[in-house]
């Protein structure tokens, strides 16, 4: 899998890539940095590799690939970097097949910081996903936090049975280094409530116990262990709050513990540095890093000399309708070197810290062969067909034929929408002979042009308008109404980009609304939750306590004592 001869990686490079993204940085001791990610086909699945890449003047400039990991038989993705405390580089990434055994591989190069590197043996580490750097703790062991998901939860491209998915405990599991080598040994694990991809962090408190943090629909949950990861408690709910993505968590070498989160917001935009001094229980100082949309899975490193490098993507470019929508977003792999007085100051004070410095950053796509193309080799009847195959519940036919045939925003204006979602809900309470309607639908769509690019962002239109008329909670029909669309692909595109329905982020909405005024305002709770769209007050109050733990004019107390976004975060 691992490939390091030079010619063959030519065929990595950057005009070579279509979108990039999940990356991993680390810093040696003589300052080399090392940037991975991971690409390939036209989105997270199947022709996904992973590169690696070098900068020897302190992110100036960075090499085209030096080592990828690849292999046609399946697909190589979510690669970490780690320097063990011996100083060697280990190098790790997952890989699924339909074939071979899946899980997490890597490779150990003994010195980073030589002219020519070279790397180990390939070994295997457990199953299936690691996403973010081990943790060394005091008694010398080394965890490694690798997670089983859901068998609901499409892997690697494809259903995770076909992938010989057959564990039967799932979880967020750490994984023991035996000799610091290629020997492990599965410890504990825990499942979050809402769990999504669970990209979890282990971190050693103060006391000896562990705290681990699992990536959740609601942000992050917390676990605790106190033998050494081999049991946790049942994961809860933390006030960290963050999107659905992947955060980062350290302590540093004052003791400190540095967080990289979307803190407070709940899209990814925003990202900031965060500092503790009391294990966790508040985080009193910050550093916005990117406040841009589209900003993502963090990464970070503390270098011999202080600074703090961290990783971070923007616009990966995955997924889109064409190539000329992939290369309009910026599919760029970023970096910023911060310093905790920068973090402790709330702005850069450091003479050498600097902040969205550009890893790659992907151009025009050169290959002769456009992958998108492939849509629109199909018969109607043919994709009519091929939906049909699918053992789909009622949301999964909604998504195969939009994900199989994407309509610019722009488009569905254009739609029959009533006849639309007649088709689907007719399609959808039929158990037998599903083609007609399903061929129908596909005619109906294809009917429109979708070479367009999009001019209303659907998504972004559905939150003003959310927000606009937050005391009216407006029901999906209605804001599918107002803006001419189907109903059923305004579900689609909405629960797709925000991994929420509409219905939780309405939720989400009136509480964050609730939250402000509670602080900013000497609004009474009365009318807080009739500006918020609650019902009555005492509705009001069971959602915000189910929600942030505590009840409004308690928050209201906290938060107004606390010195930074209401302190305690448990």
């Amino acid at each position: 899998m691992l490939i390091t001869n030079r010619l063959t990686l030519q065929t990595y490079t950057a005009e070579h890539r279509l979108w990039q993204g999940i990356p991993g940085i680390e810093v040696t001791k003589k300052g080399r940095i090392f940037s991975t990610f991971y690409s390939g086909g036209t989105n997270e699945g199947p022709q996904n590799f992973v590169v690696l890449e070098i900068s020897d003047d302190d992110g100036k400039s960075f090499s085209d690939p030096i080592a990828a990991a690849f292999k046609k038989e399946g697909r190589c993705y979510d690669p970490v970097l780690w320097i063990d405390p011996d100083g060697r580089l280990w190098f790790t990434w997952a890989y699924a097949s339909e074939k071979e055994e899946s899980g997490v591989f890597g490779v150990i190069c003994e010195d980073p910081d030589a002219e020519t590197l070279s790397w180990s043996e390939e070994f295997f580490i457990g199953k299936y996903v690691m996403m973010n750097k081990p943790t060394v703790l005091s008694t010398g062991e080394w965890l490694f936090p690798l997670a089983v998901w859901d068998p609901k939860i499409k892997m690697f491209g494809l259903p995770p049975e076909d992938y010989g998915h057959k564990e039967e405990e799932t979880g967020a599991f750490v994984y023991k280094s035996i000799d610091h080598q290629g020997t492990f040994k599965r410890l504990g694990g825990v499942v979050a409530p809402r769990r999504t991809f669970d990209e979890h962090m282990v971190i050693e408190l103060r006391d000896g116990g562990l705290m681990m943090l699992i990536r959740t629909e609601y942000g992050i949950g917390v676990s605790h262990s106190y033998d050494g990861g081999n049991t946790w408690t049942p994961a809860e709910k933390t006030k960290l709050g963050g999107p659905n993505s992947r955060f980062f968590i350290r302590r540093l070498r004052s003791g400190r513990m540095l967080l990289i989160n979307h803190y407070m917001h709940r899209d990814r935009d925003h990202l900031t540095a965060l500092l503790s001094e009391d294990d966790g229980k508040t985080w009193s100082h910050s550093l916005l890093l990117d406040e841009r949309a589209n900003v993502s899975y963090p990464d970070a490193v503390e270098a011999e000399n202080g600074s703090i490098y961290v990783t971070y993507d923007r616009e990966r470019g995955a997924a889109r309708r064409n190539l000329e929508a992939c290369q309009n977003d910026a599919r760029e792999i970023l970096f910023a070197k911060i310093t905790e007085e920068d973090v402790l100051a709330g702005k850069l004070v450091s003479p050498d810290s600097r902040l969205r410095c550009v890893i790659s950053k992907l151009g025009d796509y050169v290959d002769d062969e456009n992958p998108y193309r492939e849509l629109g080799r199909f018969s109607e009847i043919e994709l009519a067909e091929a939906l049909c195959k699918e053992n789909a519940d009622k949301a999964a036919y909604r998504a195969a034929i939009f994900d199989c045939y994407p309509i610019a925003c722009e488009n569905m204006c254009r739609l029959d929408t009533k006849k639309l979602d007649e088709l689907f809900a007719k399609i959808e309470n039929r158990t037998e002979d599903k083609f007609p309607i399903m061929l129908e639908i596909v005619r109906l769509i294809r009917s429109v042009s979708v070479d367009g690019k999009d001019r209303m962002p659907i998504v972004e239109s559905v939150k003003k308008i959310l927000c606009d008329g937050i005391r009216e909670n407006l029901s999906v029909s209605q804001v599918a109404e107002r803006l001419g669309i189907s109903e059923y692909y305004l579900m689609h595109a909405f629960k797709k980009q925000t991994g929420l329905t509409v219905g939780e982020y309405k939720s989400v909405l009136r509480i964050s609304q609730a939250k402000l005024l509670l602080i900013g305002t000497e609004k009474s709770m009365a009318e807080i939750a009739d500006l918020c769209g609650f019902e009555s007050l005492q509705y009001f109050s069971r959602a915000f306590k189910a929600t942030e733990g505590v009840s409004p004019s308690a928050y209201r107390t906290l938060a107004t004592s606390s010195k930074f976004f209401g302190g305690e975060i448990f």
